[in-house]
């Protein structure tokens, strides 16, 4: 029997849903955009009440950067913050207007969350009753089962991986994406930093052939000026979604427009609803 709170049933192939009850967002047909908020409560409450006046499809909470105003760079047990972080999470699920992805990035892969894996994926599955979606970093001990029961909890899973150095070569870009889809991840996320148009354009051909591949959404993105254009591609480059500012907010990671710059572009690439 599904979860209580679990999402509706997928239909179509390649389509999954993030959120619950009436806030909810499709990925897999046209590129949605998503917006993060970060920070300390008053900057998280001052982002979430911007919200409402946006062009964003998804909220990414960046829960590593409250839990960075709790408690610093300091290494801390999950048993001391997964309170205030689930309290957290239900204020801004419950305050937004669109539904909510949760994520805690490590500082391995770029966050400001000082976790070894074994703390990460408590705090991880804590999260995932309360919001629409969780993100997984593929690469922490225990990722397999962290999906596992965050899909019990009724939350999507964004697989993810990320590299601030570089671009890994072609073969390591595959057997990122095949292990994300091995562990069930229901959408497949990579970013790395492109130092070439070749980076950037491997990370399009990436994106593009694990669409096909494995009939899932997945999310591609070079960072840095020479990735800027593989941000606003659209879905006929496979692109389930791009992230996005709010006006006068900073970026989750380098070369990130602002919501209205994405919407503009891709109202232009995939055809305005409007």
């Amino acid at each position: 029997m599904p979860h209580s709170s679990a999402p509706d049933p997928d239909p179509v192939p390649g389509f999954v849903t993030i959120g619950r009850a009436a806030k909810k967002a499709t990925l897999g047909g046209r590129t949605q955009v998503i917006v993060p908020v970060s920070g300390d409560t008053r900057a998280l409450t001052d982002q979430v009440g911007a919200l409402a006046s946006c062009r964003a499809d998804i909220v990414e909470w960046r829960a590593d950067t409250y839990l960075f105003s709790l408690v610093g760079s300091h290494f801390v047990a999950a048993s001391e913050v997964a309170d205030d972080l689930v309290r957290m999470a239900r204020y801004v699920a419950d305050a937004s207007p669109l539904p909510i992805l949760a994520t805690i990035r490590t500082s391995v892969e770029g966050g400001e969350a000082s976790l070894d894996d074994e703390e990460y994926c408590a705090l991880v599955a804590a999260l995932a009753p309360h919001v629409g979606g969780v993100d997984v970093e593929i690469r922490r001990d225990g990722s397999s089962a962290l999906i596992e029961d965050a899909h019990a909890a009724g939350a999507l899973v964004i697989g993810s991986f990320h590299d601030f150095e570089g671009t890994p070569s072609d073969d390591q870009l595959a057997e990122v994406l095949a292990d994300m889809n091995y562990a069930g991840a229901d959408v497949l996320k990579f970013a790395c930093m492109a130092h070439s148009a070749t980076d950037a354009a491997r990370v399009l051909g990436a994106q593009a052939w694990a669409r096909e591949a494995y009939d899932r959404p997945v999310i591609g993105i070079a960072m840095g000026p020479n990735g800027a254009p593989t941000r606003l591609v659209g879905s006929a480059l496979g692109s389930a979604a791009t992230f996005a500012t709010l006006p006068g907010a900073e970026g989750s990671a380098p070369g990130q427009f602002t919501i209205e710059q994405a919407r503009a572009v891709l109202d232009i690439v995939e055809g305005s609803e409007a």
